[in-house]
């Protein structure tokens, strides 16, 4: 009897390997980028404003509201003191089956908390970005204002609050919305895709280069004994307002060597992956 060869054990495919990074780039934007709010619910309001549909009419303090019963139905009458010049002026137009009939133009949403709303998200991010919160502070911030919110929303007391205050009502139309929205947006994207990214740290094996100032020339530091420090304790800040889904956080760089520096990096996005990648890129070159 022959025997026959064993046929060899087939190969096993091996994992390819992870691609080495080559760079990690950081960026360093600006406190407008915790803008986003403002711009982003003002054209929620300008669209719920729109589909609303309710318009507004400016008149002088001598008019007038009568109501008329007739067929069993009220109508109201604006009886206006003042010419068709102003009226005209204060934005109303001719209704074109009636050129005698004044039609108000103004879109303006009659619910009670939007302008407040509007007010509070403003006044809110005007002082996280130029106040800071830290720690403790930060989480009560958060707690206070979702609390409040809730409690006038739910229990409808915009109203009430408004009319203590002196019948102090706050309404902004369609296009108070869009003008606030748009300009900022506008500024917006252009400092976190033009401007902010001219303002960079780039990690590559063996170095660090660093632009600190838009237009400025690059600075070479060598990663040897470098050290990094990040910094995520404004919760309001890094996290609410730098999106949760990524977040942001500050982070500090120092040198080593003979010309030590210390380097601050506010308000990077992203910074937990960045700071692992980091890491892997200088694991990397110390295995090389």
């Amino acid at each position: 009897m022959s025997n026959s060869p064993t046929p060899p054990a087939p190969l096993t495919p091996t994992p390819p390997a992870k691609p080495i990074l080559q760079e990690v780039k950081i960026i360093s934007h600006s406190m407008l980028f915790y803008w986003w709010p403002v711009w982003a619910f003002g054209f929620i309001f300008a669209m719920w404003t729109y589909a609303d549909n309710y318009r507004l009419a400016i008149v002088s303090p001598e008019s007038r509201i009568r109501n008329e019963v007739k067929d069993g139905r009220v109508s109201y009458r604006i009886d206006v003191e003042g010419n068709r010049d102003r009226l005209l002026s204060d934005a109303v137009r001719v209704k074109q089956e009636d050129p005698e009939v004044l039609v108000p133009g103004p879109r303006v949403s009659t619910r009670s908390w939007m302008g407040p709303v509007f007010f509070i998200i403003l006044f809110v991010v005007i002082l996280i970005t130029n106040v800071p919160l830290r720690g403790l502070w930060s989480l009560i911030t958060i707690f206070l204002i979702i609390m409040l919110a809730l409690v006038f929303t739910i229990f409808n007391l915009w109203d009430s609050l408004l009319r203590s205050l002196g019948d102090l009502h706050i309404f902004m139309n369609m296009a108070g919305y869009l003008a606030i929205s748009i300009a900022l947006f506008a500024a917006w994207a252009v400092a976190v895709f033009v401007f902010d990214r001219r303002t960079y740290m780039i990690f590559r094996p063996g170095e660090v280069r660093l632009c600190e100032e838009v237009g400025a020339a690059e600075k070479v530091y060598g990663t040897v004994g470098m050290t990094f420090e990040k910094h995520r304790d404004d919760w309001f800040r890094h996290i609410v307002l730098g999106c949760i889904v990524w977040g942001t956080g500050d982070l500090t760089v120092r040198t080593a060597g003979g010309d030590r520096h210390e380097i601050k990096f506010p308000n990077v996005t992203n910074i937990g992956w960045k700071l692992k990648a980091i890491e892997q890129l200088l694991h990397t070159q110390k295995m090389a």
